[in-house]
């Protein structure tokens, strides 16, 4: 046995579940489900199955206009298409549509789509056939995504935005079913969308690039009704095979799919894509050291210095594999429910923040892994031109944090104990604990933690069930924006109890709202930055979250893939990757 295989094994012996999942891994090993190899011009090479495990479980949904997590999104990548998408430096890139054009006002995008993009054969549609997607298709699918009935948690990006949105989810939402259309949202032709602003906004275009923009047909809504979400039908470059539970699904490559490369191979490589949903991280490696996954993203932060050098962040020589490594557009933080007791009053939060040795956290308890402390905001440091050291953020200083708790109501009454929600994640519950260790260190605060899984996590955080719990934004898009909308009040609902996404915090300052309104309407781009940069500090001095670390990405790939570069975003884009042997 090699030294990583005694330290995985030390570190997962006593585990109760393990001997149950090993069983079921070794009953699942999938070396002989590769596909021969055949030719192509140039470079690659058609074939295989790429087999990729996702350690935070099942997808809470796979219609667009529900997906709320990464997870989800990485799956939609390789299913749907969306109107733009973003290239290895996360700079804007014609998908759907071939290119654009916007009014000098900024209030008028006009899309100019492709012709030759077919939708998933499948069952809804006449004989099986997928039929050629047009500017309907994409009206249809922007409109559901504006629709309370259909159960939309990406209305936030059209509201008070996209003319006449506001209106038409207003109707529905009180049950009136005749609007039939968003006067924003409109299709001159088989092949020009339009899409018409209330006033400029300019994140909008790269907000297109999210998965609410992934283009479905209405026969296929009409036809698995409820069950839409686990039945996606898309124009991407795979289409869904199978799913189980708890288990894994299968995608299988698109025959029809639009995309060549630049020898003209018709795209994708891979003949399937095997997805697991494994949600230890340890025996993730394990099985990518077997040769049983082709990637492993993340490494065991208990495992890290093993297969890492960890002052030069590459990869220990004994190990035949591939390490890449990239700053994340990725902030981890525990949020707070500002709308309810005890996080209704600011110097809790405030306590809290001060009380977080976040160079502790990083330094000894995840190993240097992260990319640095959180001590400036919420937005990551990897976005060009926006400083995020000009933000005054929190310090370790447990003195202050005493002082702070000490004027709450929280303590003055007795409170001496809060709950942290957390979802089954391995950092995630490495963080709680330490956390839990800090506070009561610190501040004489009992911190319970507990664990609810995935799905259910994200639907009970965003209609205000929580009142304190971890989690972590990637971001959706390139823009700063992407991250102060989570405490951009002109998101909450008046109802406390309806969803607020992306706001789930339920902060709310006007002055921050309307800093941001301005900003967003800013076509300057060093103006609007120095407006982002003063929102945050507002944001930041009432800490409606306690920011943690920025992230570093790590993946781990086998020798033989290639065409897979590792950007901020991390986002899988699995139809460009061919096996070569």
């Amino acid at each position: 046995m090699d030294y990583l295989s005694q330290r995985i094994t030390r570190v997962i012996v006593g585990t109760v579940i393990i001997v149950g999942v090993s069983m079921i891994l070794d009953g699942c090993k999938v070396q002989d489900i590769r596909h021969s190899l055949r030719p192509a011009r140039g470079e690659p090479r058609y074939g295989g199955t790429y087999r990729i495990n996702m350690l935070r479980g099942n997808p809470n949904a796979l219609d667009p206009i529900l997906i709320t997590s990464k997870l989800a999104d990485d799956i939609a990548l390789q299913l749907y298409d969306r109107l733009i998408t973003f290239d290895s430096l996360l700079q804007p890139q014609p998908e759907l549509a071939r290119f654009w054009e916007i009014s000098p006002d900024g209030l008028r995008y006009t899309f100019h789509l492709r012709t030759d993009v077919r939708f998933h054969d499948d069952p809804c549609f006449s004989q099986g056939k997928g039929r050629k997607m047009t500017a309907q298709d994409v009206v249809y699918s922007l409109t559901r995504a504006c629709d309370p009935q259909a159960r939309t948690t990406a209305f936030w990006v059209f509201k008070d935005k996209v003319r006449g949105a506001t209106a038409y989810y207003t109707a529905r939402m009180q049950g009136d079913s005749t609007p039939s259309k968003v006067e924003g949202i409109y299709a001159l032709n088989d092949s020009t969308l339009i899409i018409e602003l209330e006033r400029p906004y300019t994140p909008f275009l790269l907000q297109l690039a999210n998965a609410f923009s992934c283009v479905v047909p209405r026969e296929a809504v009409e036809y698995y009704g409820e069950n839409f979400f686990r039945h996606p039908v898309g124009t991407g470059p795979f289409r869904l095979a199978w799913w189980k539970d708890d288990y894994g699904m299968l995608l299988v490559r698109n025959e029809h799919y639009w995309q060549y490369d630049r020898w003209g191979n018709r795209l994708p490589y891979l003949d399937s894509v095997l997805i697991t949903f494994v949600k230890d991280d340890k025996i993730q490696l394990r099985q990518f050291l077997d040769g049983q996954l082709d990637e492993s993203y993340s490494i065991p932060t208990e495992l890290f210095d093993v297969l890492v050098d960890p002052q030069t962040k590459k990869l220990r020589p004994s190990y035949r594999c591939s390490l890449q490594v990239c700053p994340a557009l990725l902030t981890w933080f525990v949020d707070f429910n500002c709308a309810v007791h005890p996080f209704s009053e600011a110097r809790l939060r405030q306590a809290i923040c001060w009380a977080i040795d976040r160079r502790r956290l990083v330094q000894f308890v995840l190993r240097n892994t992260p990319y640095a402390p959180a001590h400036h905001g919420v937005t990551p440091p990897v976005l060009p031109g926006y400083d995020i050291t000009r933000i005054n953020g929190y310090a370790f200083d447990p003195q202050h944090a005493r002082q702070l708790l000490a004027q709450t109501h929280f303590y003055q009454s007795g409170g001496r104990e809060l709950t942290l929600h957390i979802y089954p994640e391995p950092r995630l519950q490495q963080v709680a604990e330490a956390l839990q260790g800090m506070l009561a260190e610190h501040l004489g605060l009992n911190l319970r933690i507990e664990t609810v899984q995935l799905a259910q996590f994200l639907d009970m955080a965003e209609r205000g069930e929580f009142r304190m719990w971890g989690t972590r934004w990637y971001g959706d898009y390139p823009d700063v924006e992407n991250y102060l909308s989570l405490f951009d009040g002109s998101y909450v609902p008046s109802d406390p109890t309806a969803p607020s996404y992306p706001n789930s915090t339920r902060y709310r300052n006007d002055t921050v709202s309307a800093i941001l309104a301005l900003a967003t309407a800013t076509r300057d781009s060093a103006t609007r930055l120095s407006l982002y940069l003063k929102a945050e500090q507002v944001v930041l001095r009432d800490a409606p979250a306690a920011m943690l670390f920025y992230e570093n990405h790590y993946r781990l790939i086998q020798q033989y893939v290639r065409n897979y570069p590792l950007d901020a975003m991390a986002r899988p884009l699995l139809k460009h990757v061919w096996f070569s042997w």
